[in-house]
């Protein structure tokens, strides 16, 4: 007796199901053929399934099965293809995470760049670099989100420090560094100082300061 359960619910790897599917195949081809050879005339298995279903319960449940492996199998199949394409998309995000430290290094040092040499060639040829680095990264889906301003979002900023300040509390005030994302998804949160409500000590310090 043949070990396929048209009603197991378990998940099956594609070889398994193909496997079963093979399987039910021949058990109703084995069935057919014992029909036929009683005298109830060769019938191709395509044209039988919905006849024989409507006729015999054990042809109606392996029908059924195979019915219910191949919307299985097609579901299992749009998965993994889901799953391919979303590695394939993000498979570089840990590379782009750390050249995004190569370039935050590039953005500091450009930054202290005295006004009297920026003409000269060095300097330029490091903005040449800055700059190509930074299309390259954009070509492959990078992003950089602004932060100034903005409410906190725990998903996009990492607080450094809570600072008192006039700004509405929980607005970034500042930021040490930018928070970037890769298509739609976050790869490195910003480094953000984060205003709180200033303490009665605080608006007095503040007052004090203003007279």
């Amino acid at each position: 007796m043949s070990d396929f359960d048209p009603g197991e619910k378990t998940e099956k790897t594609p070889e398994q199901t193909r496997e079963m599917l093979r399987r039910a195949e021949e058990l109703l081809n084995e069935r057919f053929r014992s029909r036929a050879a009683n005298g109830a005339g060769t019938i191709p298995v395509s044209e039988e399934a919905g006849e024989g279903a409507a006729k015999d319960p054990k042809v109606e449940e392996l029908t059924q099965g195979l019915q219910r492996m191949a919307a299985d199998f097609s579901n299992y199949r749009k998965r993994t293809d889901a799953e391919r394409l979303d590695f394939v998309k993000y498979a570089k995000s840990d590379l782009i995470a750390k050249l995004l430290d190569v370039l935050d290094g590039y953005d500091r040092a450009l930054e202290t760049v005295p006004e009297d040499v920026r003409k000269q060639p060095w300097v330029e040829g490091m903005w040449l670099v800055e700059r190509k680095l930074r299309s390259i990264l954009e070509g492959e889906g990078l992003t950089a989100i602004d932060s100034l301003g903005t409410s906190f979002d725990p998903y996009l900023h990492q607080a450094v420090v809570h600072l008192e300040s006039d700004q509405p509390e929980g607005t970034v005030i500042a930021e040490f560094s930018k928070a970037y994302k890769l298509h739609d998804r976050v790869i490195r949160p910003a480094l953000v100082t984060v205003a709180k409500a200033p303490t009665a000590a605080g608006r007095r310090a503040g007052e004090e300061k203003e007279s």
